[in-house]
């Protein structure tokens, strides 16, 4: 059984940031921190970020280091069934020296998101994975299928490329004019001068630039027909990598929590929750995610010492999440 003393450490560490929390064994938070991105795809200073950031949220709580009884990390790029070596740089230096266990961001968002039932999980922002965990444990991705979706810059590739070959009509006017603005641009000649310069750059500077404008394209979906289709068409490519995975989960019914601040954009979510709960077998409902990654990191933290999941703990979680 745990002991009523000591904490758990939760990192939530994705494209755009990390983040940490450090929560007592009854799921009350003692100190939270966020830090930039600790995805490894995304930011060359990953594993610095996620150092720092629990550094950071260590101190902010004058937490003593040998309280730790335990660390879950959800971490974007680390690959579900790989070796994944590098990750071992993450945490090189720390002074924590508890058990630690480190997932792919998804997983921490599904734990959270369903508490602990199968089903399946999409995360969509900055990166994105379809994934399904199974009522043994097992974590399955869309990827085993060659399929993939797509995140927020993804997005904007599919509006950009229709612009640049001039598919779209007047009553695109108005986000082709923010595009324009976004990257500088006087016309569209002169966004493919810039388009063709960004060869130049860093490519995680240019992922992060592609995907900034993502928010103004699922906020002109009522205006501009141009920005409907491409929210559109992603929802319909994720929403096959859904249907790819749910057999594998249950033939009746198979719940799946959205994650991602793309996917859970009212613009995407209206989208694909139509998509899939229209005449789908099995039968797949879109659930009210329970927790945020980061509580289903502490979820996990906790389960993994002993802790018993209870409503209770779950309500103290939401709480100390702002779920």
């Amino acid at each position: 059984m745990p002991t009523s003393v000591g904490y758990v450490v939760a990192v939530d560490a994705g494209g755009t940031q990390t983040r940490v929390g450090c929560f007592t064994l009854d799921g009350v938070l003692l100190a939270r921190c966020v830090g930039p991105g600790g995805s490894p795809n995304h930011n060359h200073g990953a594993a610095e970020h996620v150092r720092s950031t629990i550094a950071a949220a260590m101190t902010v709580g004058a937490l003593a280091v040998e309280d730790a009884v335990a660390l879950t990390a959800g971490v974007a790029g680390y690959e579900i069934d790989a070796a994944n070596d590098w990750i071992d740089t993450f945490f090189e230096g720390s002074t924590l020296t508890c058990p630690r266990q480190v997932v792919n961001d998804a997983v921490v968002a599904h734990r959270g998101a369903l508490a602990g039932a199968p089903g399946v999980i999409v995360v969509a922002g900055t990166g994105s994975m379809i994934a399904a965990i199974t009522d043994d444990g097992t974590v399955l991705e869309s990827g085993r299928f060659q399929h993939y979706a797509g995140g927020a810059r993804h997005l904007v590739f599919d509006v950009m490329h229709r612009i640049l070959i001039g598919d779209h009509i007047d009553a695109d006017a108005k986000l082709i004019k923010t595009v324009l603005t976004w990257w500088g641009a006087r016309d569209v000649g002169d966004l493919h001068r810039i388009v063709l310069g960004l060869d130049g750059q860093d490519y995680n500077d240019v992922k992060r630039q592609y995907g900034g404008l993502a928010p103004a394209i699922t906020a002109a979906v009522d205006d501009s027909p141009l920005a409907d289709a491409a929210v559109t068409r992603l929802a319909e490519k994720t929403a096959v990598g859904v249907r790819l995975l749910a057999p594998l989960i249950s033939r009746s019914a198979v719940p799946v929590a959205l994650a991602g601040a793309l996917a859970t954009s009212a613009e995407f979510a209206d989208r694909i929750t139509r998509l899939l709960t229209a005449n789908s077998e099995p039968n797949i409902t879109i659930a009210n995610a329970a927790l945020d990654p980061l509580g289903g990191a502490a979820l996990m933290a906790l389960e993994s010492i002993g802790v018993a999941v209870t409503p209770e703990l779950v309500r103290q979680l939401q709480v100390s999440t702002g779920r």
